[in-house]
């Protein structure tokens, strides 16, 4: 939701309730329809609600369907965090491991391709990068910090830096591409980058 909108807030249970209900109805409309088809008046219809409560809580349709994009972003990136617990981070192939897992948890989620076509089409992306972008640079911490302990911290944000900017532009391009063949080649490519870019930690000299 647009933090300069002034629309409610959900803070009591009931209006959470109610969100989440219409970003629900949403996620359905966009498997069955795609973003573009889905309307106010078919998610009113789907969850009963008014269509001015639906506006109540988000200030047009874009905000709706970037709604729907930051939730399911939110559960791929949680879904990916576990994983992450349970990964050996600091063998050879995680970096390469993970980022694939998290290719192909967005790409099976029902809906998420959509939407992210969606916000990309909308120049909306600015709604919830910051969270991916968080989770991401702290896998790279953990990451370097297994492979490389006494590295300085200056070195330490200068790697994380660089991988987080390659991941948050190049997944988006990995994920977009409709060609498998095209898309697997920008994947390896990434993964790659983003490999030089850990294995060069370890070649830093002091600061």
């Amino acid at each position: 939701m647009n933090q300069n909108d002034k629309r409610r807030l959900p803070r009591q249970k009931r209006s959470i309730e109610k969100v989440g209900a219409i970003l629900d109805a949403v996620e359905t409309l966009v498997v069955e329809h795609g973003p573009d088809a889905v309307t106010t008046t078919q998610i009113a219809d789907v969850t009963g609600f008014a269509v001015g409560t639906i506006y109540q809580y988000f200030s047009n349709r874009t905000d709706i369907l970037m709604g729907a994009h930051d939730r399911m972003l939110e559960r791929m990136s949680s879904g990916v965090a576990d994983a992450a617990a349970n990964t050996d981070i600091g063998h050879g192939d995680s970096i390469d491991h993970l980022i694939r897992l998290y290719v192909e948890t967005a790409k099976s989620y029902p809906g998420y391709l959509s939407l992210l076509k969606f916000a990309h089409a909308n120049q909306s992306l600015e709604h919830s990068g910051s969270n991916i972008d968080a989770f991401v640079g702290d896998l790279v911490r953990l990451v370097v910090l297994s492979r490389t302990p006494n590295v300085c911290e200056q070195q330490l944000v200068v790697t994380r830096t660089v991988v987080v900017n390659l991941l948050s532009v190049l997944t988006d391009v990995v994920l977009l591409e409709d060609d498998p063949e095209l898309q697997e080649r920008f994947l390896r490519e990434m993964i790659a980058h983003c490999t030089y870019a850990l294995d060069k930690v370890g070649e830093a000299g002091p600061p």
